[in-house]
């Protein structure tokens, strides 16, 4: 069994050797493209679904019904989430923790669940470090921005919050980097001469512990920048892979910046040329523009009258709406003036009338000219009653305070008004001023335009123009294409060599490695049910050669089916074969949604679970999660107590 023990020191002084250069500049140039050495044997680390516990109400159209979904206790082994029918929550309760392990909410999840629910809680294990993801949210709502999302993990008895916060980028960086902190993962870093450089972290890495379909490569969702071949290397364990992406990377973007440098610098040189040229016409032209008359200035003067005009203009329709207004409200208060001294001198009127009609004492009728005895006068005074008709006097009730509260009000109605129409003549002479200065600059701009019409020459001044702006353009084209730095030649040569030394490391054993995947991967994708299979082999630069009935095919010309099973088959592989050297990166979680649903046998499923359950059998520390359709090839091969069944026409949650 291979094994790489180069120290640091020993690979900085092959490096200078075959450079040619001291070990000084070999770690300047390491130094300057943050290369770092990683020699040693990667230590296993294991993940782990500890519990998924969820809230909310489900929106039917038969009604409300509450979600209270708790399943704690989940332990390294092989556990199945089954229903009798399709569409009954499996997929979605794995999309659930897919969205907490990566950060990113709802991420897979439908919309429809993610609107239902309102307390998300994920909790898992790495080694025996235990963490929660919790995501909470006001029911119905859908935005992630509006969820508060936290990451904890246990100290003691107690939840220590990492990071919290609305379940948006920031969130997710900080799931990512505690993940990659944790399982001691690097960072993949990749140039490409047209796209720039690129950066994958947990989030490709994560992508590849869940199997939901054929897939475009073996491992991940990530195809470009060389994703699967990085995410093999890792998790067989190899040493020094990091440093070589690292250094292969840099060399690559060194280079690049070289060639740019080298193709840009002709044409920067006729952009230069061009420049100069048109700064020599500029000059000229400028000395031809006559100076009687500052057309420039002119024009920034016509350009802040107009400002100042426009400002003016409003002033004066916001005073001509003020006096609308103001004119408005003193018509109102004329007339509830007027209305108030009516309503006063009327009241005054029929208090002095029934006073005067009181006091007159007739001689005789006034429609016969009958007299009238005196004495009637005497005994109507005594006996309250009237001297003409005999009926009983009753005297108005009268309010001594109504008139006094009448008299108040008009005087205040009478205070009002003259405020009102004080405040409209202050506005009608604000307005006037403002006409003024607005005609006023009507007319500086107006002068301003008869001089720029005057006989000056204005194509000489246009053209000055013209000049000045293609000048400006040419700088800045200058300015974009120019290096920020020359690139170091010699930096592309060490560089070269880091690569080369680095790659020769780990070369033997990643080839050793792969030849043992291979066959794995060959003996398993047999018992998962793909035909005719004769072998599989696995080369360095990430290719997997296949030959299936006497015909050299690869993975993107299988079936989907046959990719599916492969996919499973790589995993478990590179799970088996850390577990036999006793190093590796593969964090020993997958997941496998609806693996049957890819034309795929009674039979080959079968064989398919049987396998799995071995490979988790021989491991303590590795969990499979399969979600899919009740059927008794899987009920076979995981225990009742690691099942979730919700049978009939029930739900999962």
């Amino acid at each position: 069994m291979s094994t790489v023990t180069a120290s640091a020191e020993d690979w900085v002084a092959t490096i200078a050797e075959r450079a040619k250069v001291p070990s000084e500049d070999v770690r300047a140039v390491l130094d300057r493209h943050a290369i770092v050495p990683q020699a040693t044997l990667p230590r296993r680390r294991r993940l782990c679904l500890a519990a998924l516990r969820l809230k909310g109400t489900k929106r039917l159209s038969e009604g409300d019904v509450p979600i209270d979904f708790d399943k704690g206790d989940l332990t390294p082994g092989l556990w199945a989430l089954m229903s009798d029918g399709n569409f009954r929550g499996k997929s979605s309760l794995l999309n659930i923790v897919q969205a907490a392990l990566r950060g990113q909410f709802p991420l897979y999840v439908k919309p429809d669940v993610w609107s239902w629910l309102t307390d998300i809680e994920v909790e898992f294990r790495v080694d025996q470090t235990r963490y929660q993801v919790v995501a909470r949210k006001p029911l119905g709502e859908k935005d992630p921005l509006l969820v508060r999302a936290t990451l904890s993990r246990l100290d003691g008895e107690t939840w220590f919050n990492i990071h919290s916060g609305p379940a948006d980028a920031a969130f997710a960086n900080a799931v990512a980097d505690n993940m990659m902190d944790e399982f001691g993962f690097a960072k993949f870093h990749a140039f490409n001469k047209d796209t720039g450089s690129h950066t994958h972290g947990w989030q490709a890495i994560a992508s590849s512990l869940f199997v939901n379909g054929p897939g475009k490569a073996v491992f991940g969702e990530v195809v470009q920048d060389g994703m699967p071949l990085r995410l093999l290397q890792m998790f067989i364990g190899l040493p020094w892979v990091s440093t070589y992406t690292a250094a292969s990377t840099a060399m690559k973007k060194v280079a690049g910046e070289r060639e740019r440098v080298q193709a840009a610098s002709p044409a920067r040189d006729r952009l230069a040329a061009r420049l100069a040229s048109v700064e020599d016409d500029l000059r000229t032209a400028r000395s031809a523009v006559r100076k009687q008359v500052d057309r420039v200035a002119l024009r920034r003067d016509l350009v802040s009258k107009d400002r100042v005009l426009v400002g003016l203009q409003t002033k004066v329709e916001e005073e001509r709406h003020r006096v609308v207004e103001l004119e408005r409200q003193a018509a109102t208060a004329r007339s509830s003036t007027a209305n108030l001294k009516r309503t006063l001198q009327q009241i005054r009127d029929e208090r002095a009338a029934g006073l005067v009609f009181r006091e007159l004492r007739p001689v005789c009728c006034p429609s016969c000219d009958n007299g009238i005895d005196t004495q009637r006068y005497a005994s109507a005074d005594t006996e309250g009653t009237c001297a003409l008709c005999g009926t009983t006097h009753v005297e108005a009730e009268e309010d001594p305070e109504l008139l006094d509260d009448l008299q108040a009000e008009a005087r205040e109605a009478d205070a009002v008004l003259a405020r009102l129409e004080a405040e409209l003549e202050a506005t009608r002479r604000r307005r006037r001023g403002f006409e003024g200065e607005r005609d006023a600059a009507r007319g500086r701009i107006e002068e301003i335009k008869d001089e720029l019409s005057s006989t000056e020459d204005a194509d000489a001044e246009l053209k000055v123009r013209a000049l000045e702006a293609q000048a400006a353009q040419l700088a800045e084209i200058i300015a974009e294409h120019a290096p920020t730095a020359a690139p170091a030649t010699d930096d592309v040569e060490v560089l070269k060599h880091v690569a080369k030394v680095t790659k020769d490391l780990y070369d033997d054993l990643q080839r050793e490695l792969l030849k043992e995947v291979s066959g794995h991967l060959t003996r398993l994708s047999r018992d998962f049910g793909i035909k005719n299979v004769e072998g599989m082999e696995w080369t360095a630069n990430g290719v997997l050669n296949i030959r299936q009935g006497g015909t050299p095919l690869t993975f993107q010309s299988l079936a989907p089916g046959e990719k599916l099973r492969l996919r499973i088959a790589a995993a478990l592989a590179v799970i088996e074969v850390a577990r036999l050297r006793h190093y590796g990166r593969h964090p020993g979680f997958l997941v496998l949604d609806s693996p049957a649903a890819q034309e795929m046998t009674a039979d080959a499923f079968a064989a398919l679970m049987a396998s799995v359950r071995t490979a988790v059998s021989q491991a303590d520390d590795v969990q499979v999660v399969v979600g899919a359709v009740a059927r008794p090839e899987l009920l076979d091969v995981v225990e009742g107590r690691r099942t979730l069944h919700a049978k009939g026409d029930r739900f999962l949650f």
